[in-house]
């Protein structure tokens, strides 16, 4: 009787899993770029934008990122960086480059509220000194992958909209660590893109993120989670999305890449601190998210136990191979879209990772208090 319900469960976990991995593959399949012609045939965008980048001792990666950010083929735009108490050196540099660019602002944080977590307080100075209404948000440690990265994303920032999401993937690099990263961005990527086309956008990455200036205030920009840590970009997002404010933007030109961590413990502190965010989404979030990491967990917990338990090889090998074909189907169908490859055949690895990784840091950020931005 035990084993028949391990049964039910396991195929229950598989169908569950193989409708969001269809349903998404479908959706992006029938996404269609509208903002191309637009993007490149109109050359005077009129709409200024600013780019609002928060730096902590970051003077290496700011050193990378602000030549790509003068480079930007628009006509209308400043950059604004918000110094958060950073002792590298990094104010003696921007000092320096406000001399030689006239677009470059420079806000200051000498001190932080105590009741203030994260790098909101810095991120609402930003905003707060921001000339124009359209921001466009990065961080230091990313690199726009064109000089269209601004005129992409503001195309897309229509007027109904009030969110544009971008994609910000990770550098590729040798090494299983890196892969996984790399795996994981493009699955999360996949299911919040594909949840945004069904109008049920749940997050974004502040890496790229686009939205107004007057929406925040209006808003009251962070005051909700203002004790969270994290949260600044996708629980504004999963806050404040609607069926239809919701614009994402895949064009190549728009992705914006991001430094990897080299470390595991790097990569755990770092993770442990985006997820620990999870916990404050929207109920109807969870209603489908949950059991969607819970079926991860399932699947593979279920499987050992039936191979175990000598049922049938086929059987197993039948409900493996129906999952691992609809999850790669809509990973192969996310990498061309975002133009993002991966190597897909090591999935099975790759998923069984993913599996540890939600056990492990899924823990660890839903018990963590004291999560740190820097």
């Amino acid at each position: 009787m035990y084993l028949g319900l391990l049964w039910a469960f396991w195929m229950i976990c598989i169908m569950y899993q193989a409708s969001i991995f269809w349903y998404g593959r479908r959706l992006l399949q029938t996404y269609e770029e509208d903002q191309s012609a637009y993007l490149y045939k109109n050359q005077q965008l009129p709409d200024a934008v600013s780019v609002i980048v928060c730096a902590h001792n970051e003077l290496p990666n700011l050193k990378r990122l602000l030549p790509l950010l003068y480079e930007q083929n628009y006509r209308r735009y400043e950059i604004i960086i918000v110094d958060d108490r950073s002792t590298d050196g990094t104010i003696d540099f921007l000092l320096e480059e406000k001399k030689k660019h006239s677009q470059l602002k420079v806000v200051w944080v000498r001190h932080r509220p105590e009741y203030i977590k994260g790098k909101k307080y810095a991120l609402t100075l930003g905003i707060r000194a921001a000339s124009y209404e359209k921001l466009l948000f990065t961080d230091a440690d990313c690199l726009p992958n064109s000089t269209e990265w601004i005129r992409g994303m503001n195309a897309a920032l229509k007027e109904n909209k009030d969110f544009v999401l971008g994609y910000s993937p990770y550098q590729q690099h040798k090494g299983l660590l890196n892969l996984f990263i790399r795996y994981e961005t493009l699955m999360t990527a996949a299911l919040y893109f594909s949840a945004a086309l069904a109008g049920r956008a749940y997050m974004g990455v502040g890496r790229n993120l686009a939205y107004r200036k007057s929406f925040f205030m209006e808003k009251k920009g962070f005051y909700k989670h203002i004790r969270v840590a994290g949260g600044d970009d996708d629980l504004f997002v999963n806050e404040h999305a609607s069926a239809n404010n919701v614009a994402i933007s895949l064009d190549d030109k728009t992705k914006v890449f991001s430094v990897p961590k080299h470390k595991l413990i790097e990569y755990y502190r770092q993770k442990t601190r985006h997820l620990s965010v999870g916990k404050y989404y929207k109920k109807t979030d969870h209603r489908w998210l949950g059991p969607l990491s819970i079926s991860y967990i399932v699947f593979w917990i279920g499987l050992i136990g039936l191979i175990l338990a000598g049922i049938e090889p086929y059987l197993i090998l039948l409900g493996f191979l129906l999952k691992g074909f609809l999850q790669f189907t809509f990973l192969k169908t996310a990498s061309r879209k975002l133009n993002d490859s991966i190597n897909l055949a090591l999935l099975p690895i790759l998923d069984f990772l993913y599996v540890i990784y939600y056990v492990v840091l899924g823990i660890s950020a839903l018990s963590s208090k004291n999560t740190r931005w820097k």
